[in-house]
């Protein structure tokens, strides 16, 4: 059922919140850390950005959003990219975690006049198990989740694997990865209840179907600790999302950029 305002406005400063965190992920991940930094045992950033969001839904607008960017890193957690992870063993090279991720995946039915009648789609933080492995070749990390609020009570999983490319002060980071999401999250996302059908807009429930993601970000270090950053990434989605009567688009297009400053 719709959410009451109070629940709703809370919703969104948690979204905004997670954001923030998401998007301060983009250069804490590919930037080299200085040796006091390393030396610290922690390494922390802040800064400020702004995202614009393609989302696939019928009528529905592009969101552009400006937020704080955080991070933190020690020995046993890292705190970034909507992530918090806890580390099972101490290694740079193969690390085992136990993830939660704040997931930015609902919506309001208010924002697109096709969602008329819908019940809004909530956010939720998936939680799971994930493995990050450094190679001389790539980052290559993976995760398997599951909704830990259980709105949708799917699960999902995902490989991703990324490389800096450095110049001087400036580097280059292509990421590419494919998401498996599950029959549940499908129709929760992107289905369409019985009791939410029109004429214009048929039942639908979906199924398992596995989305592909590439993109380009680069950085530029232009004093000792303070970076700007530009990252852009398109998501193609599988069959099961875009034969939704919700979607009219096969992709979704994000474009990032901010500034950080690593203490």
């Amino acid at each position: 059922m719709p959410y009451c305002h109070t629940r709703r406005g809370a919703g969104r400063a948690v979204s905004l919140l997670a954001l923030g965190l998401m998007a301060g992920a983009v250069p804490f991940g590919a930037l080299a850390q200085d040796e006091e930094s390393a030396e610290g045992g922690s390494r922390w950033g802040l800064g400020l950005g702004a995202t614009s969001l393609q989302r696939p839904y019928r009528d529905m607008d592009d969101e552009v959003r400006g937020f704080p960017l955080i991070s933190y890193e020690n020995r046993w957690v890292n705190f970034a990219g909507g992530n918090f992870d806890f580390k099972i063993n101490d290694s740079d090279d193969l690390s085992f975690r136990v993830r939660a991720r704040y997931a930015q995946d609902g919506y309001d039915a208010k924002d697109s006049p096709f969602m008329r009648g819908m019940d809004d789609r909530d956010d939720s933080v998936w939680a799971g198990a994930a493995v990050v492995w450094n190679t001389p070749l790539a980052k290559v990390s993976a995760e398997y989740l599951t909704d830990a609020m259980s709105n949708s009570k799917g699960s999902r999983a995902q490989l991703q694997a990324e490389h800096r490319f450095g110049f001087g002060r400036f580097g280059l980071t292509p990421h590419l990865g494919a998401e498996w999401v599950d029959k549940k999250y499908v129709a929760y996302y992107y289905g369409v209840l019985p009791d939410e059908a029109t004429p214009l807009r048929a039942a639908y429930t979906g199924k398992a179907t596995v989305n592909v993601e590439g993109g380009l970000r680069a950085d530029y270090t232009f004093a000792r600790k303070h970076t700007v950053f530009m990252d852009v990434s398109v998501t193609g989605y599988g069959d099961a999302i875009k034969d939704s009567p919700l979607v009219d688009g096969s992709n979704q297009t994000r474009t990032s950029i901010g500034y950080v400053y690593r203490f």
